[in-house]
């Protein structure tokens, strides 16, 4: 019986020992451990403050992470509104150079890096048209690029062929046409080219282009006369291209053709008076500007009174009087008009412009040119 008590206590006494040893060895891990923190006030001994503190802790991790997320996607959103500006610069140079023609004669002078600037983008362009085509040989819009990078580069053997590809796919391609005419003349072959450019002019009466063109041509080899023609009949046909009445004041120039030229919408009114400058004034016939800009004229010959009338436009203007009326209100005139050769002669800017024109005055050719 008393060895089985002692059994017992050695048991419990091994037992003892055990869970002291575990609980030293516990408490010598705890004690590397940060200690607790010290409560700054009451409310942290509130049960479940320790969870509401960390709760902020990760709601201010968050608000922290989503301000950053923010920043980032303002940053984002700026390199975005960046990148969309360049294309937008980009998508205009590119209108740009689309539009720009191909003229006959040589090209002018460049500035260095901008000359480079257009010689990489016709090698990417060119890259570009070449890749196009190995996936559809038929693509029409591609070999216009093609042949158009190719003239950029004055690779004109090329650009004539991409051209001539075109036209036979689309034998109508105007920009093929033209793009051939002016491959034909820096191949120096101007006679082929004039040919090209009338067999254009045969099939598209209407293309001011072809006219421009043709005029450049004749004017390089010479024939100024007929350059002029051509000059003209591409105004009338494109009223509002600058370019053509840049290359018809330096034609009249050359010419030396004196006396006031007249463009109304493109055309020149036949005057049976010619117009002429008083006092820094263009007087010009009032009835043939007048009616080319779609206005009612009348004259009153007891009053010596011209009354013209637009839609809901009238002016009224009177012989030898320095003041109009433009729908009843006084404009006064630095030059009044005046009857000359039977025929009333009218300050041309007043009328022009009282009629809803535009006026323009080139001063080295004498040209004036009305526009609506």
């Amino acid at each position: 019986m008393r060895s089985k008590k002692l059994l017992v206590l050695l048991v419990m006494a091994v037992f003892l020992v055990a869970i002291y040893s575990v609980g030293g060895v516990a408490g010598a891990a705890g004690s590397d451990l940060p200690a607790p923190p010290v409560a700054a006030d009451a409310s942290d001994d509130t049960p479940g403050a320790g969870e509401a503190q960390d709760r902020d802790d990760e709601n201010e991790d968050e608000d922290t992470d989503e301000d950053s997320d923010q920043d980032e996607n303002e940053d984002i959103n700026e390199d975005e509104a960046e990148e969309q500006d360049e294309v937008v610069e980009e998508d205009q140079e590119a209108d740009e150079e689309t539009d720009e023609d191909f003229d006959l004669d040589e090209e002018k002078d460049e500035d260095a890096e901008k000359k480079a600037g257009k010689v990489q983008k016709a090698q990417e362009d060119l890259a570009q048209a070449l890749t196009k085509l190995a996936q559809d040989p038929n693509d029409k819009g591609t070999y216009k690029d093609l042949a158009k990078a190719y003239a950029a580069l004055g690779q004109w053997d090329q650009a004539k062929e991409a051209a001539t590809q075109l036209l036979a796919i689309d034998p109508g391609n105007e920009d093929a046409g033209i793009l051939l005419a002016v491959s034909l003349y820096r191949q120096g072959d101007p006679e082929g080219a004039m040919q090209q450019l009338q067999a254009m002019a045969a099939q598209k009466s209407e293309d001011d282009d072809v006219y421009e063109l043709q005029g450049e041509l004749l004017e390089l080899q010479g024939e100024l006369d007929k350059a002029l023609e051509k000059y003209e009949r591409a105004a009338g046909l494109n009223p509002n291209d600058p370019n053509i009445f840049t290359k018809l004041s330096k034609a009249y120039q050359k010419l030396e053709i004196e006396g006031i030229k007249v463009f109304v919408n493109g055309s020149k009114p036949q005057f049976d008076v010619q117009p002429q400058v008083v006092d820094g004034r263009t007087l010009i016939p009032f009835r043939s500007l007048a009616e080319s800009l779609g206005a009612q004229v009348t004259w009153d010959g007891a009053t010596r009174q011209v009354t013209v009338v637009k839609a809901d436009i009238t002016i009224q203007l009177t012989v030898d009087s320095t003041v109009a009326m433009v729908n009843g209100t006084p404009v006064n005139l630095d030059v009044p008009a005046t009857i000359t050769g039977g025929r009333v002669l009218v300050p041309l800017r007043l009328l022009g412009e009282g009629l809803g024109a535009k006026v323009k005055w080139d001063q080295q050719s004498q040209m004036v040119i009305v526009s609506k």
